[in-house]
């Protein structure tokens, strides 16, 4: 029944060896996969669409990304903390880019909290801007 998303997620991640748990698969259940320098974050839902298995993703050699996998294998790009800021040499301009792109990278943040995703690494916790001071 779930084995499109098990085949998805396995296959994505068969390089580094990397499979989600069975016990979890078979009950469902939340969990984090800490392994070959990735911290997979997933969790299982349903919506109109049907069952799915959602997974943040982070390495240090790559951008993060968030996914959906329904049980009849269609995947789904959910939004990612984004590594990349836009600059300017306006210095009103930059601090405009600034604080665009800390204000998105939180609402990212707030969203994987909401699922339970609450495994940062440090290079998450600074796309985030948490080591920030409120201005």
């Amino acid at each position: 029944m779930m084995k499109s998303i098990v085949d998805t997620f396995n296959n994505r991640f068969d390089h580094w060896e990397i499979t989600l748990p069975e016990e979890d698969m078979k009950n469902r259940s939340s969990g984090h996969i800490q392994n070959a320098g990735w911290l997979i974050q997933y969790c299982f839902g349903k919506d109109e669409n049907g069952e799915y298995l959602d997974y943040y993703a982070a390495h240090r050699m790559t951008d993060d990304e968030h996914v959906r996998i329904y049980k009849d294998g269609q995947v789904e790009d959910l939004p990612a903390l984004s590594s990349i800021r836009l600059v300017s040499e306006d210095p009103e301009e930059d601090k405009k880019l600034d604080n665009e792109y800390y204000l998105e990278n939180q609402k990212v943040a707030k969203m994987l909290a909401e699922k339970g995703f609450d495994k940062f690494t440090i290079n998450m916790f600074l796309h985030a801007g948490l080591d920030r001071k409120n201005e």
